[in-house]
C-alpha cells in the first residue's frame, strides 16, 4: 500500500537550463537568487509549526486535526519542495512566492482519506514536542541522505552544463531525498498518523 503522502516531479525528456545549472556550479550565485524565498519560507514554516502545535490540541480533545490547519500546512510543505526542487534544477521555473501554486510541477500529493489522527500522537506533539523524538532515526539517516543528495545535485549542474540534460538516476535519487524530508515533516506535523518509511521511492 502506497504512503499517503507523496511529492510529485516530472523528469520529462531531462532537458534543464544550462544557465542555471552554471549558477548551480557557482553555489553563492543561485543561493543569491533562492534568498528571497528562503527568507519569506523561514517565516512560513515557523507558522506551520505554530500551527501544527495549535492542531496537536485540536486532536487530543476532538480526535480530527482541523482542515483549516492540514491546509495551511500542506501548502506550506508544498512551497518548501517548489524552492528546493527549483534550487537542485529539478525544476526550471522561478516558483512564485505562493502558499498555492497548482500549476508547478513539483507537489505534495497527500491522499490520507480522513482529518481524524491519533489523540496519542498528538499529546506526544504538546508534550515538549516529544514526537520530534520519534523520528531521530530518520533525522539520523536522514543528515546522510541530505548531504548524498547535495553533492549528487551539484554533479548534475556539471551534467546539465555540459549536456543540457539532467542525469536520470541522479534526479530521482535527488528526488527521493526530497520525499523522504516530507514525508518525516508531514507525519511530525500530524498530515497523516503513517509513520514513514526509510525510503527514498514512491
Amino acid at each position: 500500500m502506497a504512503y499517503p503522502v507523496d511529492v510529485t516531479i516530472e523528469y520529462g525528456e531531462g532537458e534543464r537550463s544550462r544557465g542555471l545549472a552554471v549558477a548551480g556550479i557557482l553555489i553563492p550565485v543561485k543561493m543569491l537568487l533562492a534568498l528571497p524565498h528562503f527568507f519569506v519560507l523561514a517565516f512560513v514554516q515557523v507558522g506551520a509549526a505554530v500551527a501544527a502545535w495549535i492542531g496537536y490540541w485540536g486532536i487530543a480533545f476532538n480526535g480530527s486535526l482541523s482542515p483549516g490547519i492540514a491546509r495551511f500546512v500542506h501548502n506550506a510543505l508544498g512551497w518548501n519542495v517548489r524552492i528546493t526542487a527549483w534550487f537542485g534544477s529539478l525544476r526550471d521555473e522561478y516558483p512564485a512566492f505562493a502558499l498555492e501554486q497548482p500549476d508547478y510541477d513539483a507537489r505534495v500529493v497527500i491522499t490520507e482519506p480522513t482529518l481524524e489522527r491519533s489523540r496519542g500522537l498528538a499529546v506526544a506533539g504538546i508534550i515538549w514536542f516529544f514526537k520530534a523524538f520519534l523520528l531521530i532515526p530518520h533525522f539520523i539517516v536522514l543528515y546522510f541522505v541530505q548531504i548524498a543528495a547535495g553533492i549528487a545535485a551539484y554533479i548534475a549542474f556539471w551534467a546539465i552544463a555540459i549536456t543540457g540534460e539532467y542525469p536520470e538516476g541522479i534526479f530521482r535519487f535527488v528526488l527521493g531525498a526530497i520525499r523522504w524530508y516530507t514525508r518525516t515533516s508531514a507525519w511530525l506535523l500530524s498530515l497523516t498518523d503513517e509513520y514513514p518509511p526509510f525510503a527514498l521511492n514512491e
